[in-house]
């Protein structure tokens, strides 16, 4: 290199290099302005992702960026052998460098040449603290007269298990002495994490090396030209659109990501992440972000920009098991035996469907539906915006030019009928105004999005740029904003962590190409759930019974204590409770207007809590008010609280008004729980505002605990005793780190309409055995006092609590 000079050739747009030999040649290159040297070191130079993308966007930053004023030198590395590793490097140079249609070939082929004889530089093994010392020295002894290092590009094109020993060896060894200082920047591949607690501890680890300015998290999908051109396109067209954008006039948005591939040869890594982490909690949902973020002031407000799109996840409504669907294609577990040599079937998913809501005033309320899965019908990604028809024409037998009903806006990002990047918009909606490039849209006759291509005003991107390309050249430009940055990552994981969660025990509906109608799903408020049930007709794939009735086969009812019982598999009994309470809210409101529901805490009615929550558009939440059963002498926003389980579960996701629940006062003046604070009594006379003279509720949730209690109704306990009083405080017999409680009576509980008792699961197998006998006495097993006066009581114990009874 210290032999060589630079010409910039304008007329051909190429860069040519020729020997210095002679003393003139140097004095002029020192007269003129200092060139400018980037280096960067691709780490993993000859794995699948270099060879199919990464060397072809170097060599494109090599051609946007190298003049007589800058100079890009790429340094490839990998833990392999100098011999075996150089060669696979001059093989992949030869393969993947490619130039556009436009471009002219001579011209390209001059281009390709100096990119790998002067751009290149030799394979570097780089396995040990010396390797990484020896490579960084290198690197600044190539720095010739009268350049300078501007900076320093480390790509890691590796496992995300390797970042934190890399970013270590980077940082002890590659960073410039003051006096040399250049900047540095570090760049990784996702999966950045599997979940919250891993995603936290990376970027924990990172920290210690690198400043978060000097980080780039690529989501290829940000450097896509469908992708790049959504908050371009918002941003353009604010004015036309800025009145649309919201839940008045938007009914959905869908996120599709479908591929006709599967994944044999790869289930060693896709059964560590399966579809959710691989797509959606990534890809996906940064497409969401851009679609529905506050807009900035600018467009190259990158700090605006980032902001927003936090502040947008954070405002995501939590998510739990009724909000998605998955699925898995039927040769999933045949790869994966092939592969892994395990016996067992994995339940992985490679299919999900997924309904998320936004909890802010733009939103509320409007679906964002997210698709995607592995050996679907077609491949194809797009953001799909669809409108409500909420257009009423005036004057008789006005139409539009074309007979298509829906308008939408779609943000085509890649697929098999629009196969370049484009924008499509209902010809009823306003025409972009300052939006560009664009080129019409050439097949008039195809159908598209359930309309015909001519009822569109359809554009397609001039050019679209490779994402690597687009992402390598904006690293290198600090273009910060096309990158995940960790407020939105770690704000992802918090999304999409506890979903997953949820969908640890599910089980995945099998699907193939030729039968994907099994995958077909419906959304019903805020719940998403298969539209056909398997086989036997009662269940799908969720282990949700379609079922809206019991029958003689889907429960066994019985006695229990000489009162009804409901048993089954866990699902049918919390099924059947479900019908029965909105069955009872329903005669209630018709009768008097009002249905009064009271709930209790503890784990047991979790999956009932759920169930409540997105099983029926039906139920009067407008008309129904909830009470609490019993409540820990904790704040109401502690994780060891009723209240917070029951509206994290339940009440943040229905329609109800917050002046009708009530929960229990114990945090008044004095503190929590404090006697002279009459919290009790104070709960007791709000019961009697709403209940009137009767004091009746109309219907009781109560669970079983593991030593006889009900409510916070503990064995050996005064409050046992109490004649006089609807609400008191108690104290927990249980080792327990909350020992003081509020709790209705026997006696309130014992004048509701309907009391229900829920016990689930083996832990409750040996209580349900002994309170089984009607000769237990209520002193010792709370729970056996209840005998509702003028109500009925039912147990719901599922199979395996009452196997040995």
């Amino acid at each position: 290199m210290h032999n060589k000079k630079i010409e910039f050739d304008l007329s051909r747009n190429v860069l040519r290099y020729t020997n210095c030999r002679n003393v003139g040649d140097g004095q002029q290159s020192q007269s003129q302005s200092q060139r400018n040297v980037t280096n960067i070191v691709l780490i993993g130079a000859t794995g699948d992702l270099a060879k199919r993308y990464l060397w072809q966007g170097f060599f494109s930053l090599f051609i946007q960026e190298t003049n007589e004023r800058n100079i890009v030198k790429v340094y490839p590395t990998a833990r392999e052998s100098v011999e075996s590793g150089q060669k696979k490097i001059d093989d992949i140079l030869k393969e993947s460098l490619k130039c556009s249609e436009s471009e002219h070939s001579n011209w390209c082929a001059d281009n390709k040449r100096v990119f790998v004889d002067q751009s290149v530089k030799e394979y570097h093994r780089l396995k040990t603290d010396q390797d990484f010392i020896s490579l960084c020295q290198i690197m600044g002894d190539d720095i010739a007269a009268g350049e300078r290092e501007e900076g320093l590009i480390f790509y890691l094109s590796v496992p995300p298990f390797a970042y934190t020993q890399l970013a270590q060896r980077i940082d002890s060894f590659c960073r410039r002495p003051e006096d040399k200082r250049s900047w540095i920047r570090i760049v990784l591949e996702k999966p950045f994490g599997s979940d919250l607690a891993s995603a936290q501890e990376l970027a924990r680890s990172l920290s210690n090396y690198f400043e978060e300015k000097e980080i780039y998290r690529i989501d290829h999908y940000l450097g896509k030209t469908g992708v790049v051109h959504i908050l371009e396109f918002r941003y353009s067209n604010h004015n036309l659109y800025k009145d649309l954008w919201n839940s008045d006039h938007i009914e959905r948005v869908e996120i599709v990501l479908k591929e006709k591939n599967d994944c044999e040869g790869r289930t060693s890594f896709y059964d560590h992440y399966g579809v959710i982490r691989d797509v959606m909690q990534n890809h996906m949902t940064e497409l969401l972000a851009l679609v529905a973020m506050e807009l900035p002031d600018s467009l190259n407000d990158r700090i605006s920009i980032m902001q927003n799109k936090v502040r947008l996840l954070k405002e995501i409504k939590a998510m739990d098991r009724w909000s998605g669907v998955i699925g898995q294609y039927k040769d999933y577990n045949l790869h994966y035996h092939q592969e892994n040599k395990k016996d067992e079937d994995s339940n992985t998913p490679t299919f999900a469907a997924v309904s998320i809501f936004i909890n802010n005033a733009r939103w509320n309320g409007v679906p964002f539906i997210l698709v995607s899965g592995k050996q679907l019908d077609e491949r194809t990604a797009y953001v799909r915006i669809v409108f409500k028809n909420n257009v009423h024409n005036v004057q008789s037998g006005t139409s539009h030019d074309n007979n298509c009903d829906i308008r939408q806006v779609v943000f085509n990002i890649q697929g098999e009928k629009l196969t370049k990047p484009g924008l499509l918009l209902s010809s009823n909606l306003p025409n972009p105004k300052s939006f560009h490039p664009f080129t019409s849209i050439e097949n008039k006759k195809d159908q598209l999005f359930g309309c015909s291509a001519d009822s569109f005003n359809a554009f397609i991107f001039k050019k679209s740029a490779d994402a690597y390309t687009t992402l390598i050249s904006a690293v290198y430009h600090e273009q910060k904003n096309l990158f995940v940055g960790m407020e939105d990552l770690l704000s992802s994981w918090k999304v999409w962590s506890y979903f997953l969660d949820t969908l640890k025990r599910e089980v995945p509906r099998q699907y193939d190409q030729k039968s994907l109608d099994v995958l077909n799903f419906v959304n019903s408020g805020e719940r998403l759930e298969f539209s056909l049930n398997n086989d036997d007709g009662s269940c799908d794939a969720n282990k949700i019974c379609k079922s809206t009735e019991p029958s003689a086969n889907y429960y066994k009812q019985d006695k229990f204590r000489n009162s009804d019982l409901v048993t089954g598999t866990k699902s049918q009994v919390i099924e059947t409770l479900a019908n029965k309470i909105i069955g009872h809210a329903l005669r209630e409101v018709s009768a008097k207007g009002v249905f009064h529901l009271a709930l209790s805490g503890g784990t047991s009615p979790v999956m009932l809590y759920e169930t409540l929550a997105f099983i029926a558009k039906e139920f009067p939440w407008h008309h129904s008010h909830v009470w609490f059963v019993d409540e820990r002498c904790v704040p109401l926003n502690s994780q060891e609280s009723n209240f917070d389980l029951i509206y994290k579960k339940l009440l943040q996701h229905v329609p109800i008004s917050p002046l009708n629940f009530h929960p229990m006062h114990v945090m008044l003046k004095g503190g929590l729980c404090e006697p002279r604070d009459e919290g009790a009594e104070h709960y007791e006379a709000e019961l009697g505002r709403f209940l009137l003279s009767d004091n009746q509720l109309d219907f009781v949730v109560l669970g079983l605990g593991s030593d006889g209690h009900t409510a916070s109704l503990f064995p050996h306990q005064s409050a046992l005793n109490e004649k006089n009083k609807f609400v008191t405080l108690s104290e927990s017999s249980q080792d327990s780190g909350v020992k003081e409680r509020m709790t209705m009576t026997l006696d309130l509980l014992n004048k509701a309409k309907s009391v229900a008792v829920l016990a689930l699961g083996g832990l409750k197998r040996d209580i349900v055995k002994t309170i089984s006998s009607v000769e237990v006495d209520v002193w010792n097993y709370p729970v056996t006092g209840l005998n509702p006066e003028n109500g009925e009581l039912t147990w719901y114990i599922d199979n395996v609590a009452l196997e040995s009874h």
